[in-house]
């Protein structure tokens, strides 16, 4: 009876230690003393993961707000690199300056994220202006958000002022999370009456 006790227990350890193997193998550790890095929080010493592979909720909103559209995920072909983005559609005329919203934004393959922020990469994110207005005949859009990012204590702030229907998306670098690592976010505006924003993490290189 103690022989095969001994193993289970043997077989137990050798399935728990694949596992642990497997685990390793898809995010790697890194140790990080007294960071500091533009607008991001001290880290201190602190574990930062390097992601093997994107991390995104099929519905990165948090919550319902009267003001939002829909959300999602979307993804852009780049060469030799699929890019993950979350979006939110925001409808400009319930859209309210100081309303806010959180959301988790995805993080794509190559970023070096802090190992907090991997575990809770909320977004807040306010909307510090939301104006249209004409000039020359044309209608122009001026459109910024401030983001909370929770788990670092750090915020970051972008817009833009362009004209309505007529340009592609455009993205901001809000924030350095780690090293090359940047919080971007894409502004879309269809029309006066939605715009489309977009929140990932990635490299400054595929950014």
């Amino acid at each position: 009876m103690n022989k095969w006790k001994l193993i289970s227990i043997i077989l137990i350890g050798i399935i728990v230690l694949e596992g642990l193997v497997l685990f390793i193998s898809q995010h790697r550790y890194i140790t990080v003393t007294n960071l500091s890095s533009g607008n991001s929080a001290k880290l201190g010493s602190k574990l930062v993961m390097a992601v093997s592979s994107p991390e995104y909720r099929s519905t990165p909103l948090i919550g319902n707000y009267p003001f939002v559209i829909n959300s999602g995920i979307l993804t852009k072909n780049l060469a030799n690199y699929t890019l993950i983005i979350a979006y939110v559609d925001i409808n400009l005329s319930k859209a309210k300056v100081g309303e806010s919203f959180m959301v988790y934004p995805s993080i794509n393959v190559g970023s070096n994220v802090p190992v907090q922020f991997f575990n809770n990469p909320i977004l807040n994110v306010t909307i510090v202006k939301n104006t249209i207005f004409s000039m020359d005949g044309s209608e122009y859009l001026n459109f910024s958000i401030k983001v909370n990012i929770t788990a670092l204590n750090s915020m970051g702030e972008g817009g833009i002022t362009t004209i309505l229907d007529a340009n592609p998306p455009e993205s901001t670098a809000l924030s350095t999370i780690y090293g090359n690592t940047l919080l971007l976010v894409g502004f879309h505006a269809y029309n006066s009456s939605v715009i489309r924003l977009e929140f990932y993490v990635a490299p400054n290189t595929v950014s």
